[in-house]
Parts: C-alpha cells; structure tokens; sequence
C-alpha cells in the first residue's frame, strides 16, 4: 500500500467521521448502528482507491485496515469535536430531556462536566469506530473486488 495515500485517506475519511457523529443535531444519525462511522470506513476505502488509480484491487483485510485507521482518527478527532460542542448543546438536551420527563444522566453545564462526558465518549468511540469502520472498509474493499470463481457449469 502507498503510505501517502494510505495517511490522505484515513484523515479525511476520520475528519468526516468525528464531524459527522460529533455535530449537533447530525449526530443523531449516529445513533442508527454508528452509520456515520460506516459510512466514513467505506470512504478510507473509496479515497485510497481514488489516489491509487493504477494499483492493484484492496483485499478485504487492507480495506478493514483503511477503515480501521480511519475510525481511531475519528475518534480521536472527535474527542476535540465534543468538547467545542457541549457547551452548547448539552444545556438544550437537558432542557429538552426535562420537557420530555426522561433522565439522560448529562453532565450540567461546565468545564469539568464537558470533559468528563468526552473523556467517556473518547473510551467508547476508541472501541466502536475501529471496529464499526473496519467493517465498513471491509465490505467496501469487497464489493469492488472482481470474482476468483470459476464460472459454472453448463
């Protein structure tokens, strides 16, 4: 693999993936089996293929390697993400979580609320994103592969 490549596509994929699970509102889509997440593992895949134009097909395990990589950055990157964030919108959860009568359990307001929450976010996303968008990657890397089989009998 071309390291260049490999580095360009797992900082955008992972820059996509910590935006997009991390954004208020947007997050929320997240929620659906970590879809963001997926979704950015499949764009490692897409984007190495994109800059490596000539190279030979990803096998399955570079492809969940790609996406892989790209969930650590990702989570990482999301770490920062969630602490510009939930400032603002932890205090509109609260408000709303107590309109509705349910309890999320969210840190109130405050530096050390803020941190704690995304120190606890960071422990979950280091778990979930690697996995989730090795997955991604995997399948991905699968589905432009071209069939070994033989083809079958008449």
């Amino acid at each position: 693999m071309n390291n260049r490549s490999f580095l360009y596509s797992v900082l955008i994929a992972g820059a996509g993936m910590a935006l997009l699970g991390n954004l208020p509102l947007v997050n929320l889509i997240n929620c659906i089996l970590c879809l963001w997440v997926w979704l950015g593992g499949a764009a490692a895949v897409l984007l190495y293929r994109r800059f490596q134009r000539n190279a030979p097909a990803l096998t399955g395990g570079q492809g969940a390697g790609l996406g892989a990589v790209a969930g650590l950055v990702g989570a990482v990157l999301g770490f920062g993400v969630y602490l510009l964030t939930a400032a603002v919108t932890n205090p509109i959860l609260l408000s709303l979580a107590r309109t509705l009568d349910v309890d999320l359990n969210l840190p109130e307001a405050g530096a050390g609320g803020a941190l704690g929450g995304a120190l606890f976010f960071l422990l979950l996303d280091l778990i979930a994103y690697p996995l989730f968008g090795a997955l991604g990657g995997l399948i991905t890397a699968n589905m432009g592969n071209k069939s070994t089989a033989p083809p079958a009998a008449v």
